[in-house]
């Protein structure tokens, strides 16, 4: 049986220029992610080689870094959305692919903490205000309370009003550096955010209800007093 040659028996051998022009292609013995994981280890060769300029692999399609973003190692996951974020970033006032906004959602629950907050970042450059402050509500529900008040002081700075009720809700978080995040982030958007706190105090049991009428007081004597 004639083995075929790789490109590092080729390096080995002295023949870079050949190297340089192999091309993987599938087979039956090749893997779904074959070729994805073929450019990576072809552009690290590329790198790594003395001399031989560091020519970019053919990419992978954007399905295939969807599949891979999805359902790829955390690290393979971190890659694929460094890709996404380089190859398939929207130009300005350009809408992106919808099934990038369902592998973005899919990954801000992975069990993973970096690669939700991974992929956190990658929203903010895949997708315009709207689209990342959604996403960021995404991590309002996340189990660590320090993303939680990340999510928090996101949206507050993004004043973000569709964020509100759920801001106000986690005035009841059981750990404080939420509910004082969330205290921060309600009394940030002034008079806007009355009206939540309002609903959210009418329907609050008697000894929770200072919780939302104490901000509720905050809000209207900093609206005298300008």
């Amino acid at each position: 049986m004639t083995r075929r040659p790789s490109p590092r028996r080729l390096r080995d051998e002295g023949r870079d220029a050949l190297a340089d022009r192999l091309v993987l292609v599938a087979g039956p013995l090749r893997g779904p992610r074959a070729e994805a994981e073929d450019a990576a280890a072809l552009d690290a060769l590329r790198a790594s080689t003395p001399g031989v300029p560091a020519v970019r692999a053919h990419l992978p399609a954007l399905p295939e870094l969807l599949d891979l973003a999805r359902r790829g190692t955390p690290e393979q996951t971190r890659r694929a959305l460094g890709l996404l974020v380089e190859e398939h970033a929207p130009v300005p006032g350009g809408e992106p692919d919808p099934a990038l906004h369902a592998v973005i959602e899919e990954l801000l629950r992975h069990p993973r903490a970096g690669v939700r907050l991974h992929a956190h970042r990658a929203s903010r450059a895949l997708f315009d205000r709207a689209g990342h402050a959604r996403s960021t509500m995404i991590l309002l529900s996340d189990p660590l309370p320090d993303v939680v008040r990340m999510a928090v002081r996101t949206l507050g700075r993004a004043s973000w009003e569709p964020a509100l009720p759920e801001l106000v809700r986690l005035l009841q978080h059981p750990k404080p550096v939420v509910r004082s995040a969330a205290r921060e982030a309600v009394t940030g958007f002034g008079p806007a955010a009355a009206p939540a706190l309002r609903r959210a105090a009418a329907h609050a049991r008697p000894d929770r209800r200072s919780l939302y009428t104490d901000l509720l007081a905050r809000l209207a004597d900093s609206d005298a007093s300008t």
